[in-house]
């Protein structure tokens, strides 16, 4: 993330200008905080605030198992700078609840650093047995079991099917324009 301080400067001088009386460290950020507030513009949520060596871009994986019900994946791809290859240096990969996902990879990727970073938290297991609880299986083992998953889909297909007014699955694809009729 980037600020335009030019943006900022000159608001700063517009403030300075209007308050008649004593401007006091409280007016000025409450009113600075406001004018940012209404003018989201002076933030470049995609630039680079301290350019440095590294940089770093996201990757994301195709989820095709239960796990990609609640979580997305992917890859950290490593630049550096002094590398002329122009591949990544190095990489690392993660597991985020879409909740957080898109935060995570905007900031992964609007990061520059003059030193490399490493971090390590949590872990994919740990994910996939809290992904399994909240889906309704008592662990991740049970998640992947390839009866349980077909049962999980089924389910999943049948509830959307009862959304748009079919009875269940079959009942839509036997309904279907797209849907190969039998003769």
């Amino acid at each position: 993330m980037k600020v335009n301080h030019k943006d900022l400067f000159w608001y700063i001088q517009n403030i300075r200008r209007e308050v008649k009386e004593a401007l006091t460290d409280e007016v000025l950020a409450e009113k600075l905080a406001l004018w940012m507030e209404m003018n989201p513009g002076c933030i470049d949520i995609h630039g680079v605030s301290h350019p440095g060596r590294f940089h770093y871009s996201t990757v994301g994986y195709g989820v095709f198992s239960l796990l990609g019900e609640k979580y997305r994946m992917g890859r950290i791809e490593i630049f550096d700078a002094q590398d002329e290859s122009s591949y990544a240096v190095d990489e690392g990969i993660y597991t985020m609840p879409f909740a957080s996902a898109n935060q995570f990879e905007d900031f992964i990727e609007s990061l520059e650093t003059d030193l490399p970073i490493h971090i390590s938290i949590g872990s994919h297991s740990w994910c996939e047995e809290e992904c399994a609880k909240s889906l309704g299986f008592a662990d991740s083992e049970e998640m992947r079991d390839p009866e349980n998953v077909k049962d999980y889909r089924n389910k999943k297909n049948d509830e959307y099917a009862r959304e748009n007014g079919y009875e269940d699955w079959e009942d839509l694809l036997s309904k279907s324009k797209w849907t190969k009729k039998q003769e």
